[in-house]
C-alpha cells in the first residue's frame, strides 16, 4: 500500500546534488501522512557520512551531533538518524567505522556503508572477526603463540557477553564496566581499527577492578566481568607480551568502507521485497519510520516518515514502508532506527541554520546514538552562487498574489545578501511574474519558476503549488482569539471576518477576491457582508434575529451562525464588549434568552465550566474525585479536567461546593492556576502588590499570591481602593476578568 497518494509534493535543492522532498499524501484508509526525503544524485557538492559523535558511549540531538560535525571541519548540509541504540547508553547496537576507522562491532546486525569508491553497499549481517595473538617477549614466554577471539568491540560489557575489547572511542572516561572483571591493557605500538587489518600492541598492564577503568589514548583494554565464562581466557596474556590484533570482515566489499551504521531489516534486495516473515516483529506496526535505500540509477534514498498523531501522519508499517520505497524505485533499502528517534534536519538557506523539517513523535527530537549526515567540501567563498525562494513551496488558492524575496548562499552553501538585481519567470505557465509579484494563474498545479542575478551569474529554481479549493476553511474575527463557531452582534454592530484556509494541514495563501461571502435570504433585511469580509447589523435589528453567513474558497465553505442578542442587562453595560466577544466564543451563555446576569454572582461550577470552554472543552476521561459533583451534571466534565489541570482542588471537607456562590479572592485563585493553561506567562506576586487597599488583609492566605499576581499583571484593581475578597463575583466580573487573561496584554486596566 505504501504511503498513499500523493496530494502535495514539493522538492527544493540543498545542494547540486542533493534534493529534500515533502510530501503529504492522503487516502481514506490511512488519513493524512506526512513524509520527508533526501535524495543524492551522482557525483556533486553533496556527500553521505555516518557519524556518531565524538564517542560511542552517550547520545546527541540532531543539532548536537550537527554542531560536533562542525567542530571537526564538516560543512553540513542536513542530517537524519540512523542505527538503532541502548536507550539506557546510546551505544548504537550495530557496526560503526567513521572516517575509515573500525569503531564498533556489527553484533550480528545488518549494516549500510559509505564504500572508498563513494558506492552505497547494504550489507546482510556482516561478521567482522578480531583476534589478539601472543607474539611472546612478556613476563611469562610460555604465553607465546596463544591467541583469543573478541566477541565484541566497543559495546557495552555484560556479565554473560564473553570479551570485551574497548578503544579511546568507545568512551574518554572509562570502560563504563558496571561491576567487577579483569582487565588486559594495551599500548598500540602500530596501526589503527580497520574492518581488516593488523595491529601490533604490548600489554602494560593486568588487573582487575570492582568496576570501570580508563581506557586512554592510544590504548586498548580488554575485559570480561568476573562471571563471564570466558574469563580464564585472559590469563593468556602477561606483562609486556607483544600481541597481533588481526581483524577480518566476512564482507569483502564491507571491509572497504569508508562509513558504515547498522540497521534493522534489509526490506529490498536486488530490486524486491524481502521475506517479511523473517522481519523483527516487535516493530511491524504502524510507526514513525526512517529508512535508507538505493535506487538502480545510484540514487540514494534517506526517507522520514512521520508517526503517532493522527493530526500530522499515524506512521507506516514494515511493510507499507517497504512498499513505499519499492513505489520509489529503490532496487535496495533498509529499516534503520524508527519511532521517537525518526528525525531530519535540513539547512535553511537564508539563516544558515539548520531546521528539523519532520515531527518528532516525542514532541521534541530525541538524542540518538548515531546519523547520517549530507556534507559538503565546498568552503564558503562570500559570492552569491545559489538563489532561492523564502516562500519556497508554498501553497496559493488560484489567482492569490505574493510577493517575491529570495534568498542568496555562496558557493559553500552558507547565506549571503541576496542581490538586488533578480528576475523570475514562471516556467511551467501556471501563474505570471510581475514587478516583483507572483500571481498563481487559473489552474492547479506545481508551478515551476527559475531566477537569475545578472550582475553574480548567481540562480536558482523555485515552485508554488497552486490549488483550487482548500481542505480546511476557518473564519475567526480580525484581533480575535480562535475560528468562530457563532456571531452574536448588537444592533449597529460591525466586524470583520478574517478568514483561513488551509491544504492537508498546510497554510495557504490567498487574496481577498479568493473569498466569497453570503448572508442567508432569512437575514438580508437587517444583516450585511462586504466583499471584504465587514459584517453589519442595522441600527434597527431586533433582538432574537437570528441568520447567517457563509464564507466559501473554490467548493469549501463554512457557515456562521449571526443572531442579535436580547441581553436587556448588557445593553450600555460596562461589561458589554466582553460579554458579547466571550458569548461568540462559546465560552459564556445568558441565564435567560434576554438576561445575561450581569449583577448576579456566579456559582462555582459555572465559573469553572467557563474557564473549560475556554480552554477548547478538551475531552476528559473519568469524573472527579469530588463526592458533590454529579457525574451527570452539566459541569462534570469541566471540574473533572479543572481538578486535572491542577486549578480546582475543593475545600478542606474533600468537597468542591458547586453551587456556592464563588467570591473575588476564589476566582483570583482559579484563574491564577489557569494561566499556564492558557500559556499566560506571569510573575508572582507577593503582600506588597496588595497594599494599596484597604481591605488587603482580608485576603485569604491562599489567595494572597493569586490576588497579588493579578493585580500585578493589571487584570484587577479592585474599587474604591478595596479588592473585596469575600464579595462574590459577579458575572459581568467574571467576563471581564477572563476576557483580560484570554487577551492579556502587560499594562492594561483591571477592574
Amino acid at each position: 500500500m505504501g504511503a498513499g497518494p500523493a496530494v502535495y509534493k514539493n522538492s527544493r535543492k540543498i545542494a547540486d546534488n542533493l534534493e529534500y522532498v515533502h510530501t503529504i499524501s492522503y487516502s481514506s484508509a490511512m488519513g493524512r501522512q506526512e513524509s520527508h526525503t533526501l535524495k543524492i544524485l551522482g557525483e556533486g557538492d553533496a556527500r553521505p557520512i555516518f557519524l556518531g559523535g565524538d564517542t560511542i558511549y552517550g547520545r546527541l540531538t540532531v543539532d548536537q551531533i550537527i554542531a560536533y560535525a562542525e567542530s571537526r571541519g564538516y560543512n553540513v548540509l542536513a542530517a537524519v538518524n540512523a542505527d538503532f541504540y541502548s536507550m539506557q547508553n546510546g551505544v548504537p547496537l550495530g557496526l560503526v567505522v567513521e572516517d575509515g576507522v573500525y569503531k564498533s562491532s556489527p553484533s550480528g546486525r545488518n549494516a549500510v556503508a559509505v564504500l572508498d569508491n563513494g558506492d552505497i553497499h547494504i550489507s546482510r549481517s556482516p561478521a567482522v572477526t578480531m583476534t589478539l595473538t601472543n607474539l611472546g617477549g612478556g613476563e611469562n614466554p610460555t604465553l607465546a603463540g596463544q591467541s583469543v577471539t573478541v566477541d565484541h568491540f566497543n559495546k557495552y560489557r555484560t556479565d554473560t557477553g564473553g570479551l570485551y575489547l574497548f578503544s579511546s572511542a568507545f568512551s574518554t572516561v572509562s570502560t563504563r564496566t558496571p561491576a567487577g572483571g579483569r582487565f588486559v591493557r594495551f599500548k598500540i605500538l602500530e596501526g589503527t581499527p580497520r574492518l581488516n587489518g593488523t595491529m601490533l600492541l604490548e600489554v602494560t598492564e593486568i588487573t582487575e577492578a570492582p568496576g570501570d577503568v580508563p581506557i586512554g589514548d592510544e590504548y586498548l583494554v580488554l575485559s570480561a566481568s568476573f562471571v563471564s565464562p570466558r574469563l580464564g581466557e585472559l590469563t593468556k596474556f602477561s606483562k609486556g607480551d607483544r600481541v597481533q590484533l588481526e581483524t577480518v570482515c566476512s564482507d569483502a566489499r564491507l571491509a572497504t568502507a569508508r562509513w558504515a551504521t547498522g540497521g534493522g531489516d534489509i526490506l529490498i534486495e536486488n530490486g524486491a521485497i524481502t521475506d517479511s516473515s523473517q522481519w523483527d516483529k516487535a516493530i511491524l506496526a504502524a510507526n514513525p519510520r526512517t529508512a535508507f535505500g538505493v535506487k538502480a540509477d545510484g540514487t540514494i534514498v534517506a526517507y522520514v516518515m512521520d508517526g503517532r498523531n493522527t493530526s500530522i501522519s499515524s506512521g507506516l508499517t514494515l511493510k507499507d514502508l517497504a512498499d513505499e520505497l519499492l513505489a520509489q524505485g529503490c532496487v535496495a533499502a533498509i529499516n534503520l532506527d524508527g519511532g521517537g528517534s525518526s528525525v531530519m534536519s535540513v539547512r535553511v538557506p537564508s539563516t544558515g541554520l539548520q531546521k528539523v523539517v519532520n515531527a518528532p513523535s516525542d514532541g521534541a527530537p530525541r538524542k540518538c546514538g548515531s546519523y547520517l549526515l549530507y556534507v559538503t567540501d565546498k568552503q564558503p567563498d562570500g559570492r552569491p552562487k545559489h538563489l532561492s525562494l523564502l516562500d519556497e513551496g508554498a501553497v496559493l488558492l488560484t489567482g492569490a498574489s505574493v510577493p517575491l524575496a529570495f534568498a542568496a548562499q555562496d558557493g559553500g552553501y552558507k547565506p549571503v545578501a541576496a542581490p538586488a538585481d533578480i528576475t523570475a519567470q514562471s516556467t511551467t505557465g501556471y501563474g505570471a511574474v510581475e514587478n516583483g509579484i507572483y500571481k498563481a494563474g487559473s489552474r492547479k498545479g506545481t508551478d515551476r519558476l527559475s531566477f537569475s542575478s545578472p550582475s553574480t551569474g548567481a540562480a536558482g529554481t523555485g515552485s508554488f503549488f497552486i490549488i483550487e479549493t482548500p481542505t480546511e476553511l476557518s473564519v475567526s474575527l480580525e484581533g480575535g482569539v480562535g475560528a468562530l463557531k457563532s456571531l452574536v452582534l448588537w444592533a449597529g454592530d460591525s466586524v470583520s471576518l478574517v478568514p483561513k484556509a488551509k491544504y492537508y494541514g498546510k497554510n495557504v495563501i490567498a487574496s481577498p477576491e479568493n473569498f466569497v461571502y453570503t448572508v442567508s435570504e432569512d437575514a438580508r433585511e437587517w444583516l450585511s457582508v462586504s466583499e471584504s469580509g465587514v459584517v453589519s447589523v442595522s441600527e434597527t435589528a431586533s433582538s432574537g434575529l437570528a441568520g447567517s453567513i457563509t464564507v466559501s474558497a473554490g467548493s469549501a465553505k463554512v457557515t456562521i451562525p449571526v443572531s442579535v442578542t436580547g441581553f436587556d442587562d448588557a445593553a450600555g453595560h460596562w461589561a458589554r464588549d466582553f460579554i458579547r466577544a466571550l458569548y461568540a466564543a462559546g465560552i459564556v451563555r445568558g441565564q435567560t434568552e434576554t438576561l445575561f446576569g450581569s449583577e448576579n454572582t456566579i456559582i462555582r461550577a459555572d465559573f469553572v465550566l467557563m474557564l473549560y470552554r475556554a480552554a477548547g472543552a478538551p475531552q476528559v476521561e473519568g469524573p472527579s474525585s469530588f463526592p458533590d459533583v454529579a457525574p451527570d451534571a452539566y459541569y462534570a466534565a469541566a471540574i473533572a479536567w479543572a481538578e486535572r489541570a491542577g486549578i480546582a482542588r475543593g475545600t478542606d471537607g474533600g468537597l468542591f461546593q458547586p453551587t456556592g456562590v464563588l467570591t473575588r479572592e476564589q476566582a483570583f485563585t482559579l484563574v491564577y492556576r489557569a494561566l499556564s493553561v492558557f500559556n499566560v506567562q506571569k510573575s508572582d506576586g507577593s503582600q506588597t502588590d496588595l497594599a494599596a487597599f484597604s481591605d488587603a488583609k482580608d485576603v485569604a492566605d491562599y489567595a494572597v499570591v493569586p490576588t497579588a499576581t493579578l493585580v500585578k499583571m493589571g487584570v484587577v484593581s479592585g474599587s474604591g481602593g478595596a479588592v473585596m475578597p469575600k464579595s462574590g463575583m459577579t458575572r459581568a466580573q467574571m467576563a471581564k476578568v477572563l476576557y483580560s487573561v484570554l487577551h492579556y496584554n502587560p499594562g492594561g486596566n483591571g477592574f
